[in-house]
């Protein structure tokens, strides 16, 4: 009986998958021109790009940075002359290491409170709250960064940028 049970079943499905429809393999001249279609779509192009299209490896920025400090590096041309508004440009006194970045950029902050709420200390700038753990972006000589603010207490607070940390008084004068 359990013999009948279990082969009842299997003849079922061997019938269903013998009155299938199986679609015949195509023709050779319909796949040679399916494969012709695809290595059309799949040969690489010649990409026109604008010729005054910009390099991004290679800056105005970066380009003005080494000619000011006396080297050009390999494949940088000279700036040019028609620096666009939103470029950032180096100065000769600009800040070269992060650490001198991040602190040029912490001295330019201005938070304008210091608030505790439910227990958590929290910096204001502006309309912008920021607790410890929360970020900031700022656009700081024409570049955009953001900064982790680490650590907020009643006098300083702390901020990271690449690893590197830098604390300051909340009321700098």
């Amino acid at each position: 009986m359990k013999t009948l049970r279990l082969t009842a079943p299997l003849a079922l499905l061997a019938a269903i998958a013998c009155a299938a429809d199986v679609a015949p393999v195509t023709a050779p001249t319909k796949r040679t021109e399916s494969l012709g279609t695809a290595q059309k779509l799949l040969a690489a192009r010649e990409a026109a790009a604008p010729a005054d299209l910009a390099d991004p490896f290679h800056s105005e920025a970066f380009a003005a940075a080494a000619a000011t400090s006396g080297t050009v590096a390999a494949g940088n041309q000279a700036p040019a002359t028609g620096g666009g508004s939103g470029t950032a440009v180096a100065r000769p006194g600009a800040p070269r290491s992060t650490r001198d970045l991040l602190q040029a950029i912490g001295d330019a902050l201005r938070p304008s409170g210091f608030i505790v709420m439910g227990g958590e200390p929290s910096l204001s700038f502006g309309q912008k709250r920021v607790k410890p753990g929360g970020t900031l972006t700022i656009t700081f000589e024409g570049a955009e960064y953001t900064l982790e603010v680490t650590a907020i207490d009643r006098t300083n607070f702390t901020l990271r940028l690449n690893n590197e940390e830098y604390t300051r008084p909340v009321n700098k004068k």
